[in-house]
């Protein structure tokens, strides 16, 4: 993603461990694989904002990312159209 020396890797890692620490305080779930690619970035665009960072492999990260989502979407909704909705009925009849 950028080009990583050991200062780099340690401000990347110290940011992300930050951010963990505080989410985790104040209960927000979040995913520390975005938040290694973001301090990545992050520590590539410190350097030079066009340069510095590998835009291209950016973009096949955010196409992933979307991708996961929009399936993930999918495959719940059919999932759950195969017979999750079953469960969400109480029967009353058997009181």
């Amino acid at each position: 993603m950028a080009k990583i020396t050991p200062s780099r890797g340690f401000c990347a890692e110290l940011s992300v461990a930050l951010t963990v620490a505080f989410a985790s305080v104040i209960g927000l779930p979040i995913s520390t694989t975005h938040c290694i690619v973001g301090a990545e970035l992050g520590v590539g665009m410190c350097e030079d904002i066009r340069q510095g960072a590998n835009w291209v492999l950016f973009a096949k990260l955010f196409v992933g990312w979307v991708f996961t989502l929009i399936t993930t979407a999918f495959l719940s909704a059919a999932f759950f159209a195969q017979g999750g909705k079953k469960h969400l009925v109480h029967n009353f009849s058997r009181h």
